[in-house]
């Protein structure tokens, strides 16, 4: 009887995800809607279970979990294919996890899944890898002890990525996302606004343009913020770029069949699946700025391998989320779902640095 049930097994987040598990010594199953890889995988990863699922069939994933207490789904893109599991965990009554990054996505399971997991006593903690539990834990770190402050996150990011990743990203570029002002949400689309962003040694201040990460969506939920800013860093000839490429992307995404051919080309041209090994050593980093009247804080959060560190929070969070003592229930950030003490040592334990400016004596 496994404890954990993975779901998009053979993608290239997913098979991380079974090898961190196999680590970890977790009990656990391996599911997808290719029986050979699946195989090939599990002689790989202590031959754990193997179980045929497609992505649209809830029932048959429902059928899948059947003997287990956690779900974790890499099967993305999320907007358009999270919502089996999703809904198959909240009738089989099992504690979930999921790797998106996507803003729509996210956003959508906390305003429509929330009551549904409370009656079904079950915890659904979204995006529970790079790039928002790190955000998460930086921005509760900032601003602990603050009274509503002001509140920005700047993410300075690799380039590269798996395929599903690049067409989740595809669909964030041309969607939205909310900000804080005054204490209300507002929606802000991809460079929008921007700003230079006083980034730490080595990087140095860099241009920044707004960016719809889930982050806004989560962080919300458990810290009271007068205002919550979310950029991302960009060079000058990607954001001149970005200004004439997004309007076109919005338009051809809008259109199934430019869409559909835009995602097969991103299959043909990265048949790898992800980045190479060389890829995920590069540096990311996240920068916290908290302010609250005179007071501020800034919290810098920064590592390599993001999608080495995806697999990794996701396998913590679901072996302690599969314990019995687990109780929490409903649709919650990271820093919620787990504890900021349990985020920072996991963030510590796979190499991340964390470090805190504040003024002196503070």
């Amino acid at each position: 009887m496994p404890d954990i049930l993975v779901f998009g097994a053979t993608g290239y987040t997913g098979r991380l995800v079974a090898h961190a598990l196999a680590e970890r010594g977790a009990s656990f199953a391996i599911a997808g809607r290719d029986r050979s890889k699946l195989v090939a995988l599990a002689a790989s990863t202590g031959n754990p279970d193997v179980r045929v699922v497609t992505a649209g069939d809830v029932d048959g994933l429902v059928e899948a979990l059947d003997d287990c207490r956690v779900l974790i789904t890499c099967v993305g893109p999320f907007s358009e294919l999270g919502w089996t599991a999703a809904e198959a965990a909240v009738a089989a009554r099992v504690n979930y996890l999921d790797s998106a990054g996507e803003a729509s996505f996210v956003g959508r399971l906390i305003a429509e899944y929330g009551d549904r997991a409370r009656t079904a006593g079950i915890a659904m903690a979204p995006a529970l890898g790079f790039d928002e539990v790190p955000g998460d834990v930086a921005a509760t770190l900032a601003a602990d002890g603050f009274e509503r402050p002001e509140l920005v996150l700047t993410y300075a990011l690799p380039s590269g990525g798996s395929n599903g990743t690049i067409k989740s990203a595809l669909g964030i570029l041309v969607g939205s996302g909310p900000w804080i002002r005054d204490g209300r949400q507002i929606t802000i689309t991809p460079g929008q606004h921007s700003r230079w962003s006083p980034m730490p040694p080595p990087l140095g201040p860099k241009p920044a343009v707004s960016f719809p990460f889930a982050t806004g969506y989560l962080v919300p939920l458990h810290l009271d913020l007068a205002r919550l800013e979310l950029y991302a860093t960009i060079g000058t000839p990607q954001r001149l770029g970005a200004k004439l490429a997004i309007p076109v992307l919005r338009a051809i995404h809008s259109i199934d069949g430019p869409r559909k051919l835009i995602e097969r080309a991103v299959e043909t041209v990265q048949r790898s699946g992800g980045p190479s090994e060389q890829q995920r050593q590069r540096w990311w980093t996240i920068l916290a700025e908290a302010r609250s009247g005179n007071e501020w804080r800034n919290v810098v959060i920064k590592g390599r391998d993001v999608y080495g560190l995806t697999a990794q929070l996701l396998s913590a969070g679901a072996i302690r989320m599969s314990k019995p003592d687990y109780d929490l229930t409903g649709v919650m950030a990271p820093v919620q779902a787990l504890g900021l003490d349990f985020l920072t040592q996991e963030l510590r334990d796979n190499g991340v640095d964390i470090e805190t400016y504040a003024p002196v004596g503070t």
